[in-house]
């Protein structure tokens, strides 16, 4: 633990760097918590991201993710559960330990004010909607839209619920057969719930209520019947018209994010349940 600025800052566990390099990283992280270097990425209720670019160990890009001190029901939240960039740390490097992939966690602290500061290297690869958008070969979007399913089996079977699993928190990497990091783990747990099977359709529910750009009810179907296939689940048609209610119900919930659930006849992938 260091001490810097009104900023107590950790190394993620297993991490050691020589001094000048912790040093740097450090300056960097608070210069760029503060607003000072870094190009602003996103901006959301409770946080903000910000980009360092090739300012990593490795040469890579840093994301610097800032959480805003919490107020109301979300300290009572952080009371409960403790500091949100300890618990991301942990929860990454418990999806490392499994197997699956996600950014590494460099870096992770708060200050006097009870932000949060959370510094992962940037992930090689193209989010999961623009690698379908350019993706224009039938084979390759197959394959990727069955990796993808068996990917999020591997989750749920390691017994890990992703707190928001849309298409925009996912990484395909450019390996020649499709591989995937998740992104954004504030709310990722390792839980026994996981074994729960409306648990577990709630993070398909969050992958599939985005309509994105090329992306076809058939490629949907894929998706889920490559999951349900890599859980060894039975009865493929009652759960998917299980999914498909439920991602109704959260369209009518958030209209802006309506998608037209997929009918199962007609469908290749639907067919072989």
């Amino acid at each position: 633990m260091s001490a810097s600025r009104g900023w107590k800052l950790t190394l993620a566990d297993g991490r050691t760097l020589p001094d000048d390099q912790r040093e740097r990283l450090v300056a960097l992280a608070i210069d760029a918590a503060e607003g000072r270097i870094g190009l602003l990425r996103k901006r959301s209720r409770h946080a903000e991201t910000r980009i360092v670019t090739k300012a990593g160990p490795s040469g890579r890009d840093l994301f610097v993710k800032v959480v805003d001190p919490p107020r109301g029901v979300a300290m009572l939240k952080r009371m409960v559960r403790g500091s949100v960039a300890a618990h991301v740390a942990a929860i990454t490097g418990a999806l490392i330990l499994d197997g699956l992939r996600a950014p590494p966690v460099l870096l992770w602290g708060t200050d006097a004010s009870d932000r949060e500061v959370i510094v992962t290297e940037r992930a090689e690869g193209s989010l999961l909607p623009r690698r379908l958008r350019d993706d224009r070969e039938c084979s390759s979007r197959r394959m990727l839209a069955r990796a993808l399913g068996a990917e999020i089996a591997r989750l749920h079977r390691a017994g890990f619920l992703h707190g928001d699993l849309t298409p925009f928190n996912v990484i395909v990497t450019h390996d020649r057969e499709p591989s995937f990091v998740f992104l954004d783990h504030e709310r990722t747990r390792k839980t026994r719930f996981a074994r729960l099977e409306r648990a577990r359709l709630r993070n398909l529910v969050q992958l599939g209520r985005f309509e994105l750009t090329g992306v076809t009810r058939t490629d949907r179907m894929r998706v889920w019947h490559s999951y349900f296939t890599t859980m060894k689940l039975r009865g493929h048609r009652s759960r998917l018209r299980r999914l498909m209610r439920m991602i109704a119900a959260r369209a009518e919930d958030s209209p802006q994010v309506r998608t037209k659930p997929a009918p199962l006849m007609g469908h290749p992938e639907a067919k072989r349940s």
